[in-house]
């Protein structure tokens, strides 16, 4: 699963790739909105070179394409936009259509690096992705420029098979070495609040352990939220691993790791904007298997984009959950994400966690219905309450310390216990 961070049509090709085998799957519908006409054609190269992929090019700012009356919204998988000059036009488009909850997934695309306070201001609008593309510069070499290691520096490549044992298995998987119990969050889409059910779950198994025995690591590496959520400065260590100037060993644990008043070692994302394509899968595998070595248990939040270093963390995975909710374009991604795992993972228990929504008591047709496309019971719940999860937030405590009488409190420590409940009877 290599993808490049420029490389629109694979980032989501992948996303699909399971039901887009199928011949009956349906077609992935994407607008891609440019005033830059060579932007236009580059990523209309990119995109038009896979079959499961129906878009269209538009020109014009965000703004005058969601105005137009020829737009189906509900239609729509994604939106990737250029930014233009006028940010402050392109958040006010967003905001516009924010609270839609058939609304597609938004690409920002820039020709250039994006200062922060335009990225998070982005992020704020329900930008689910971020993406740098240089229209004359091939997808391949785009991907690998940006991690060419110093020439002074040794690349951590060849590290793992000199300084930690690791097992392949017969698929061709790598498995850390290690005794660690891995849990792995996915999300449906960016705002689903897996960041918050992974740092309450750490902090649930957390509760129950000997302090220093559980991590919570962070390779969102572009858009990592667990720093903020816990009070806690993003990492440089993790800076230098992404960079590749350190070996992600039991060492690099040493400096990496920071404890938490909840009790959790944290590695909380890179302290600058990195190309999720800066780690490598062997890269991937060492850090596991030093996790593996020193913790019992570990929550791993993962990014939105489907990378090729998410192979090896889903093969040391004792779980995933997949974060969701109930409108129909997160439901559609959560069956084609589970989709996607199943096929490369094909025993790897995977949990679907619909947040936002108190448990039913009584299943609606739409519950059945979503229940029926996602092909599993919806069983994990967690509801809304933005005044106890605000409050965490500006505490920088897990929701189940600073609001352990609210729901979301309560339905994340019955999730703790429901897993783990099931692992130890399997």
């Amino acid at each position: 699963m290599t993808i490049a961070l420029q490389d629109i049509e694979k980032q989501v090709a992948a996303a699909i790739a399971a039901q887009d085998r199928r011949d009956t799957a349906p077609r992935t519908n994407v607008i891609i909105a440019v005033q830059n006409p060579e932007l236009g054609r580059h990523l209309s190269d990119e995109m038009g070179q896979d079959p499961s992929v129906a878009g269209t090019v538009v020109h014009g700012p965000l703004a005058d394409v969601l105005m137009s009356d020829d737009l189906e919204l509900d239609r729509i998988d994604i939106i990737a936009f250029e930014v233009g000059t006028d940010a402050e036009a392109d958040f006010a488009a967003l905001k516009r259509v924010e609270d839609m909850l058939t609304c597609p997934q938004f690409i920002a695309v820039s020709t250039r690096p994006l200062p922060d306070d335009i990225r998070n201001a982005m992020l704020d609008c329900g930008v689910h992705d971020m993406l740098v593309v240089k229209p004359g510069q091939s997808a391949d070499h785009a991907e690998r420029a940006p991690q060419e290691p110093p020439r002074d520096i040794p690349s951590p490549a060849t590290g793992p098979e000199t300084t930690l044992p690791e097992e392949i298995r017969n698929d061709g998987d790598m498995v850390a070495a290690g005794h660690g119990d891995v849990t792995v969050m996915l999300r449906a889409r960016g705002g689903a609040g897996a960041s918050t059910v992974a740092v309450n779950l750490a902090a649930a198994i957390a509760q129950e352990s000997k302090p220093g025995s559980t991590a919570l690591v962070d390779l969102d590496i572009q858009n990592g939220a667990i720093a903020l959520m816990l009070d806690l400065p993003d990492s440089d260590q993790a800076t230098r691993f992404v960079r590749g100037d350190v070996i992600p060993d039991a060492a690099f644990l040493d400096d990496a790791m920071a404890r938490h008043a909840s009790g959790l070692d944290v590695l909380t994302a890179p302290d600058v904007f990195a190309p999720l394509s800066a780690i490598s899968p062997q890269d991937m595998v060492t850090l596991i298997s030093a996790l593996k070595t020193r913790y019992d248990n570990i929550v791993i939040d993962m990014p939105q984009t489907i990378v090729d270093w998410m192979d090896p963390v889903l093969a040391n995975a004792s779980r995933v959950l997949v974060v969701s909710d109930m409108s129909l374009p997160s439901v559609r991604r959560t069956r084609r994400l589970i989709d996607l795992i199943a096929e490369e993972h094909m025993t790897l228990p995977i949990k679907v966690v619909m947040n936002f929504e108190k448990k039913p008591l009584v299943t609606t047709e739409a519950h059945k219905e979503a229940a029926q496309l996602i092909g599993r019971p919806l069983i994990h719940w967690i509801p809304a309450d933005a005044r106890a999860t605000k409050r965490a937030v500006d505490l920088g405590r897990p929701v189940i310390i600073s609001g352990k009488r609210s729901g979301p409190a309560r339905a994340m420590v019955a999730l703790k216990k429901t897993l783990f409940a099931s692992a130890a009877r399997g």
